[in-house]
């Protein structure tokens, strides 16, 4: 999703994963067990 909103995987820091997009900043992700809680979707969706 964020990949499809011009935003790059940048890094992943233990757990988190962290994407950017030029001019706009860093978006964190948390990751556990291959999943990604449903808040995390809605705040990538309202981007």
């Amino acid at each position: 999703m964020l990949e499809a909103k011009g935003y790059f995987w940048h890094r992943t820091n233990g757990s988190h994963h962290l994407f950017k997009k030029p001019g706009v900043g860093t978006f964190s992700v948390p990751v556990h067990n291959g999943k990604v809680k449903p808040i995390y979707v809605k705040q990538i969706q309202k981007l």
